[in-house]
């Protein structure tokens, strides 16, 4: 019986848990929601990934293997444990790129869902932008107008709009795990910028003097926080945000892909996987943050899943892939 996972929570202090089945990483937040006179606000956060990767099987001409659905199933239940028996936790499950594009995502979702014993909430390119940018900003001040940069496995979220919510969005068909030139970034992000009516290169809100915060998450920008902070000697403080100017991100940039040249990214304090993703990703970045004309950058970790828990509901919002059947119709 698969447990539902999609109703409302209670509105008092709760623990709120969301697994988010992403192309590189499966990853969990585990954390207590309250109300507080700002709104909501997070206690004990308990964060877990482990590497998947699977977003290499996606757009090619063949299916995501039997095999490697057997591992996300197996990381997946790990990642569960004993929370679908449990009425103490509101659980929300779910997944991005690789079950919206792959050849056999109703196959995936549908063998996931069985041997989890849990739904898989499939969200929209829409869905995943604007639960990333609720999530990424939900500690700015109301209103501060940002633009994000959400750089995934196999897509890229472009969010805007005053905290905590986005008016606008983009995503890109590139990411750490797809062969994409570079170069060509810019053009793309020009055209979306063109349609949306927000200049490409101009860090200002339409209609509003104030600039824009431009914020970073994903896996590459929590790599490249973790990167600042050894190349300055800091202390890791992965709940804080790092905020830099564009000068010091041109160093870091620079600082990192000496390590690559050298053929020393080992040093860098990273784990394997995420050095294996971290050269093509910071190219991204780079890209990205130069078309951007940005003068100074925030990276956070908080992400898609505080954005989840932040949700009283996901499929009241329209946030789910239009392929997948309504909960009430099973």
């Amino acid at each position: 019986m698969i447990v539902n996972t999609d109703g409302k929570p209670k509105g008092k202090k709760e623990t709120r848990c969301c697994i988010d089945l992403g192309s590189s990483y499966f990853r969990k937040l585990v954390v207590d929601v309250e109300p507080g006179a700002d709104g909501l606000r997070f206690v004990n956060p308990v964060e877990e990934r482990v590497y998947i990767g699977w977003g290499d099987e996606v757009g090619g001409i063949t299916p995501v293997s039997k095999d490697t659905m057997d591992r996300a199933a197996e990381i997946l239940v790990g990642l569960l444990g004993d929370m679908p028996g449990r009425t103490d936790v509101y659980l929300t499950v779910v997944a991005t790129n690789v079950l919206r594009l792959a050849l056999n995502a109703d196959d995936i979702r549908e063998y996931l869902e069985k041997i989890s014993g849990v739904r898989i909430n499939v969200l929209s390119e829409r869905g995943e932008a604007f639960l990333g940018f609720r999530g990424a900003t939900s500690h700015l001040k109301k209103g501060t107008p940002v633009m994000l940069l959400d750089l995934g496995g196999t897509s890229t979220e472009i969010s805007w709009g005053p905290a905590p919510s986005a008016s606008s969005f983009a995503s890109l068909p590139i990411g750490t795990q797809t062969e994409y030139d570079a170069g060509a970034v810019p053009r793309l992000i020009a055209e979306i910028f063109e349609e949306s009516g927000v200049p490409c290169g101009d860090s200002h809100l339409p209609g509003s003097k104030e600039r824009h915060t431009i914020m970073l998450t994903g896996g590459t920008a929590v790599s490249l926080a973790i990167a600042w902070k050894q190349m300055t000697g800091e202390k890791c403080d992965y709940a804080a945000s790092t905020e830099i100017s564009i000068a010091e991100f041109e160093r870091l940039h620079d600082w990192v892909f000496e390590f690559f040249i050298s053929g020393t990214e080992e040093r860098l304090d990273l784990p394997p996987e995420r050095i294996k993703l971290f050269a093509f990703g910071t190219m991204l970045v780079t890209t990205f943050v130069r078309t951007f004309r940005a003068e100074r950058i925030t990276i956070t970790a908080r992400d898609l899943r505080w954005g989840v828990v932040l949700e009283d509901g996901i499929t009241e919002r329209g946030y789910l892939a239009d392929e997948q059947e309504s909960p009430d119709s099973r």
